[in-house]
């Protein structure tokens, strides 16, 4: 095996002369914009104005760096320099289909149109050769119109886990022209106008308007300047170990990598099977995809496992890039690793289909990677109902999570939760009931649950303790919204209001935000009544949802049933009333 490294100063055309280039697993999304773009084509004319070609002062964009490993599936590995790689590609795709359309126009009996389709010809060949991996004929054929390359020809392998929409440059490579590209390329859910475009098709869209404003000649010569004069200065290395290495250096220095760009790079390195740990990483970036757990929150939830396994004096979350700087040996074991990030995930899962876990879920979030670390080494449930119960008193404290009654408290028994030999489920228990009781006051809880604006997440705990008293089986699934039984706005409101029993505007909103006056209702139900009457709601006739009757909630459901048809202060004030009551007994009870 090969340890040194090679540079070589090389054209545009001899960079992409190469058979392919390998964008492997842990290399970053392509993030270039229109703005870089824009300076990248700035920087090209500036050149081309000033150039003298006697000097040969050709334009330097800069190293890349690059693995060629005998015996690696992969010829080039692109180790570093992606972003400007991708970019050139996507600037040649647009100059390509600018030559297609000019090839249309030219007529075929001038002398001098002859000459310049053979010049756009020859420059057509030169691409297709950039871009696809073609034999002769087949160049030959494409520029004919007889041949078009397939995807398996496409000398761009994007396999970056990071990077979400690499089948975009499919799109745009194989694309026959701008109309077709444009109905083909994806548009990102839920973004609007321009924002819902990736980053390949803007810069894509804004080369190929660029070279669409040029006449042909000026396209010539801009694509001839952009090939022949602008350079890259390569360094190869026979070694990916090494060049991996080289790149977390050069990146060290300059911009810095992300937090998991670190760790899986550096994993990558000491990898014993760097294929394997490429696969495995792979299978947990897909698994964080299809849960609710992404990857930054996934090694957070990992650095709570390993300072509990740890148990030392270090009980606080440092952030990931200061836990790994210091704990470099976690990442020296791949298999190891990912086994117990897949622990992880799976522990998640499975606690996120109970009813104690959805509910975790919904308070706050710093809660998550406590339930985490306790589920990694313990698999009885019962302690989260415990959990949930501090995580009731963060949301109604005064007092943030940051707090040492709630963030310092749970870091201190965190790490005893490895202690499996010597520390029980029950003394983890009896910790936190006894935390509760000693720095918290029943009467103060249950005052502050009457009062308005509580948080929407004591609904959910207030929705499944009610049904616990009737009995009733409770679920979280499908697609919630909150209630108020006394609707906050609408056309009915300064009736519905005076029905109420409130004076003012002002009273009507305190009482419209109280715990008493907000249910679970599902979103479909809840569009069908919308700021409907008490009475109406409580009505069977309603078809879309058919109100309260038609809820799986059990406190909507029973409102159907209630002895008034209207909802006033002091309907509110009694529901408050009861569900303080309620949530301060769970919190508090032994």
């Amino acid at each position: 095996m090969r340890n040194d490294i090679q540079p070589a100063l090389q054209t545009v055309k001899s960079y992409f002369e190469k058979s392919e280039f390998y964008i492997p697993t842990y290399q970053r999304p392509y993030a270039w914009q229109v703005p870089q773009c824009e300076q990248l084509i700035e920087d090209i004319n500036l050149h081309m104005e000033n150039f003298d070609d006697s000097s040969q002062d050709n334009y330097f964009f800069g190293a890349v760096l690059i693995a060629q490993e005998t015996g690696e599936e992969h010829e080039v590995t692109l180790i570093d320099g992606q972003q400007r790689t991708t970019t050139f590609m996507l600037l040649l795709k647009a100059i390509l289909l600018k030559i297609d359309k000019e090839l249309e126009l030219q007529p075929t009996l001038d002398t001098d149109a002859r000459r310049l389709v053979k010049r756009l010809n020859g420059l057509k060949e030169q691409i297709v050769t950039m871009l696809f991996n073609v034999s002769d004929d087949e160049k030959d054929d494409f520029v004919d119109g007889l041949y078009y390359p397939s995807e398996d020809r496409i000398k761009y392998l994007n396999h970056s886990i990071s990077e979400k929409y690499a089948s975009e440059m499919t799109t745009i490579l194989l694309g026959k022209d701008f109309i077709s590209i444009k109905d083909r390329v994806h548009q990102i859910y839920r973004r609007q106008k321009d924002n819902r475009y990736t980053s390949f098709y803007k810069n894509f869209r804004y080369f190929y308007n660029m070279c669409d404003d040029l006449n042909i000649f000026k396209l010539i010569n801009f694509a001839n300047h952009f090939i022949d004069n602008c350079q890259v200065i390569t360094i190869t290395s026979y070694n990916t170990d090494q060049a991996i290495n080289i790149f977390n250096s050069l990146n060290g220095t300059g911009v810095p990598l992300t937090p998991i760009e670190v760790i899986v790079s550096k994993t990558t390195a000491n990898a014993s099977d760097r294929k394997n740990f490429e696969k495995n990483w792979q299978e947990i970036v897909q698994r964080t995809d299809s849960s609710r757990l992404d990857l930054n929150a996934l090694i957070t939830h990992y650095i709570f496992v390993k300072l509990s396994e740890q148990n030392g004096a270090d009980r606080r979350n440092p952030g990931i890039r200061a836990f790994f700087s210091k704990n470099k040996h976690l990442l020296n074991e791949d298999i190891l690793f990912t086994s117990e990030l897949n622990t992880i995930i799976n522990n998640f899962e499975r606690v996120s289909d109970t009813i104690n876990g959805q509910l975790i879920n919904k308070l706050n979030g710093n809660l998550r990677p406590f339930v985490s670390s306790y589920l990694f080494f313990r698999q009885d449930n019962t302690y989260l109902e415990y959990l949930l119960r501090l995580g009731v008193l963060i949301e109604l404290s005064e007092l943030s999570y940051s707090h040492k009654l709630f963030k310092g408290f749970l870091e201190e028994i965190n790490l005893l939760y490895s202690q499996v030999d010597s520390i029980s489920i029950d003394e983890l228990i009896s910790k936190i009931r006894n935390h509760i009781h000693d720095n918290f006051i029943y009467e103060d809880v249950k005052q502050t649950l009457t009062e308005s604006g509580v948080s929407n997440s004591i609904l959910y705990v207030n929705e499944f303790l009610f049904a616990l008293e009737k009995g009733i089986n409770f679920n979280l699934d499908g697609n919630i919204d909150i209630e108020h039984i006394m609707p906050q706005s609408g056309l009915n409101r300064e009736n519905i209001m005076a029905d109420a029993g409130c004076s003012s505007q002002e009273e009507f909103q305190e009482y419209a935000e109280k715990l008493g006056n907000k249910i679970l209702l599902e979103s479909v139900i809840n569009r069908g009544i919308g700021d409907a009457w008490f009475r109406t709601k409580k009505e069977n006739n309603i078809t879309s949802g058919r109100g309260y009757i038609g809820s799986r909630f059990p406190i909507a459901h029973s409102l159907v049933n209630y002895d008034s048809d209207t909802w006033t202060k002091n309907d509110i004030d009694k529901a408050t009333e009861k569900a303080a009551e309620r949530i301060a007994n769970f919190v508090f009870s032994k």
